[in-house]
Formats: structure tokens, C-alpha cells, sequence
């Protein structure tokens, strides 16, 4: 037995799922993908962010208290031994509005977390997609090699025997043999694509089986093309950044007047040195004017990063329109090649009967029969890879439409 027939057990193995591995399904297949992504951290990263905004928003001052420590003397002047300490706590205080607007950023980043949850899954279940259907392909590609190759082996046995028996000259085996060895070559290309994709796939999703099924469900047939959902990963992320943008700009209005400072403390002053100290509570606020110019800055600045949200929503929501616009012209090309390659492949099967039968009667030589089977070999490939087409182009369909696997 040749060597490519021993390899062929191998990618037959890792490419139908025959191994010890248990299956997965698409949806597995993506969790992994992203737990070998680690992109999870930055889901819980964002929630930490907003439970941290949120206990801010909870606290009873606005900003760090401070302590305030204050000593004089006439010790290096009059030298009567007078002094005076005085300690002061600075408590900064909330504004009316301004906590309701930190627990709107929180929430705002709250909902971009579970956002971009759906983001990751995702844009990882598109590439998971597309690395599964490259697996499928190569697998394809292989087996319609190891289809040739036996047809090439059993043409060339046939050729041998009437070599043997005087009814075809020897040349006629050396051209058999020649186009064996073609496919031998075209089967040993075969395993390589092969084996790159699965290798491919599998360091993507760290499976060796592809997703089963790998198929996914036909979408409701419609008679119009299909429109975007309101829930796109794509549109609902890019709806919670414009979200977080303007829960910020209402936060730096709200804080444009600052904090007010309430400072309570104690002195303790003495005149004359031998005389009784005297204590005193001491209560100042300090209430900041909050001056237009002073904020401006910052107000540009938040409104400049909502117009950005708000002009990158537009811009992604026309981008995955003409993806899904695209998607579906190619499902339905598909469609029609798939009718197509369906009617070559009928037609290439009954002219290579007709020429075997020929060739047996030798009203033709081998010549046109390899060529025969080479128009039929072709059409076969080409049948097999537009049924994958199909399933592919559905795939990328409902990555489109924003579809999740679960």
C-alpha cells in the first residue's frame, strides 16, 4: 500500500470526529475559543468599574476628606508665650443631581459589559465559523482526492489486464500509471490543506472534532432581504458606548460647579504664657463658584466624545448592513450554483459511463476516457464544494444578522 493511503486514516480521524473526543457543538466550540482568548477578564472588568463608580456614588462625601493642622507662636517674636493650634476636617459634599449621575454611568457601564459579552461571543463565533467551514472544505477537497485515486487504481488495474492480454499497447499502461501518480500527488496536497486547516481550527477552539452539527438551522424563508435586528452585537455595543458617552456628559455638567467643603474642628488658643488655654468648635463651608470658563474645557471635551459615539453608530450600522446585504446575495448565489454544478455533475457521470462503456468495446482509446474522467472528477469537486458552499454561506448569514450559537 502506498504511503498516502496510510496517512488517509489520520485526517479521516481528526476531520470526522471518529477520535475519543467527545463532540462539541457550535456553541461549545465558541466558549472555548474564548476561554483560550481569555476575553472574559474584560467583561468582569467593566462590571468592577461600575460597582466601583457606584460605591462612589454611595459615599457620604464627594471627594477624600482632608486634615487640616494649623500652629502659631510668638516665640521667635514678642516671645509672651502665646500660641494657637487648630485642627480642621475637610468633608467635600454632593450637589443635588450629582450622585443620580454617577449611578447613571455606572448602569451605562453596567449595560456595556453585558454588551460586550455578546461583542466577544460574537466576533469569536465568526471566526469560529470560518475556521470550521475551512476544515470542512479541506476535508472535502480530500475526499473527492480519495475518490480519484481509487478510480485512477481501478482504471489502471483494468488497463493492465488488457495490456496483458494484447489489447492495449504498453503505452497505454504508462499513461494509466502516469495519471495514477497525479492523483496520488493531488491526494498527498489534499492532506495537507487538510491538516493545516483542522490545525488551525483546532488552536483556535483547542477541539479536535468540529462542531456537531456543523450545519446551523435555515432562517425563516422570506420573501423580502433580510434587515438587521435591533440586538446586533455589533449596533447594541456600539448603543452602549453612545450610552456611557452620555451618562459622562451629564456627569461633567453636574460636577461643573465643583464640591462644596464642609470643615469642622476644634482651636485651642492661649495668650500669655501661664494663662488658661481657651477651646473652641470651629464650622466653616466653603461653596465654590463653579465659573463657565472654568468648565468649559471639560464640557467640549464630553460633548466631542458623544458626537464620536454617536457619528461611529451611524458608521457601523451602514457597514453591517452592506455585510448582511452581501451575506445574502451569496446565499442565494449559492443557491443557484449549487443548481447548477447538480446538472454538470449528472451530465459528467452519464458521458463518463458512455465513454467506460466505449473504452470496453474499444471504440475509443484511453486518451478520451482520462479526459472523461477528468470533466467528471471536476464536477464532482465542484458538486461537493458548493453543498459546502450552502452551509457555509448560512453561516455567514446568521453572523450577519448577529446570530449567536447556542
Amino acid at each position: 500500500m502506498s504511503r498516502p493511503l496510510l496517512i488517509i486514516p489520520l485526517i479521516g480521524l481528526l476531520l470526522t470526529g471518529a477520535g475519543s473526543a467527545a463532540a462539541t457543538t457550535l456553541a461549545e466550540a465558541v466558549g472555548a475559543a474564548l476561554a483560550l482568548a481569555e476575553q472574559t477578564p474584560r467583561v468582569t472588568a467593566a462590571r468592577r468599574e461600575a460597582d466601583a463608580i457606584r460605591t462612589q456614588a454611595g459615599s457620604l462625601v464627594a471627594q477624600d476628606p482632608a486634615l487640616r493642622v494649623k500652629y502659631l507662636s510668638d516665640e521667635l517674636t514678642e516671645g509672651g508665650g502665646a500660641n494657637e493650634w487648630e485642627a480642621m476636617v475637610d468633608l467635600p459634599l454632593w450637589l443635588p443631581g450629582q450622585r443620580g449621575a454617577r449611578r447613571e454611568v455606572a448602569g451605562a457601564i453596567d449595560s456595556q459589559a453585558g454588551t460586550l459579552d455578546r461583542l466577544l461571543r460574537w466576533e469569536m463565533a465568526g471566526r469560529v465559523r470560518q475556521a470550521a467551514w475551512e476544515a470542512a472544505f479541506a476535508q472535502g477537497r480530500l475526499r473527492q482526492a480519495e475518490i480519484a485515486l481509487d478510480a485512477s487504481r481501478t482504471l489502471e488495474a483494468t488497463v493492465a489486464k488488457r495490456t496483458d492480454a494484447g489489447e492495449l499497447a504498453r503505452v497505454d499502461l504508462l499513461l494509466a500509471r502516469q495519471e495514477t501518480l497525479g492523483r496520488e500527488v493531488d491526494l498527498q496536497s489534499a492532506q495537507v490543506e487538510a491538516r493545516r486547516a483542522h490545525d488551525a481550527y483546532r488552536h483556535l477552539t483547542g477541539a479536535d472534532r468540529l462542531p456537531e452539527p456543523l450545519t446551523e438551522s435555515p432562517l425563516p424563508t422570506s420573501d423580502t432581504a433580510p434587515v438587521l435586528p435591533p440586538n446586533h452585537p455589533l449596533l447594541a455595543d456600539s448603543d452602549g458606548a453612545l450610552a456611557r458617552a452620555r451618562a459622562d456628559r451629564k456627569q461633567v455638567e453636574t460636577d461643573r460647579r465643583g464640591h462644596p467643603t464642609l470643615s469642622l474642628g476644634g482651636k485651642r488658643a492661649q495668650e500669655l504664657r501661664g494663662e488658661d488655654a481657651l477651646d473652641a468648635l470651629q464650622i466653616e463651608v466653603s461653596m465654590p463658584f463653579g465659573l463657565a470658563s472654568q468648565s468649559a474645557p471639560a464640557l467640549a471635551s464630553a460633548e466631542r466624545a458623544y458626537t464620536e459615539r454617536l457619528t461611529e453608530l451611524h458608521r457601523i450600522r451602514l457597514e453591517a448592513e452592506q455585510a448582511l446585504a452581501s451575506a445574502d446575495i451569496e446565499r442565494l448565489g449559492a443557491a443557484e450554483a449549487l443548481s447548477v454544478a447538480e446538472r454538470r455533475h449528472a451530465l459528467a457521470q452519464d458521458a463518463l459511463r458512455l465513454m467506460h462503456r466505449a473504452f470496453d468495446l474499444g471504440e475509443t482509446d484511453l486518451a478520451e476516457l482520462l479526459r472523461a474522467e477528468e470533466r467528471a472528477r471536476e464536477a464532482s469537486m465542484d458538486l461537493e464544494l458548493r453543498r459546502l458552499e450552502q452551509g457555509r454561506a448560512l453561516a455567514r448569514l446568521n453572523q450577519a444578522l448577529g446570530v449567536i450559537p447556542e
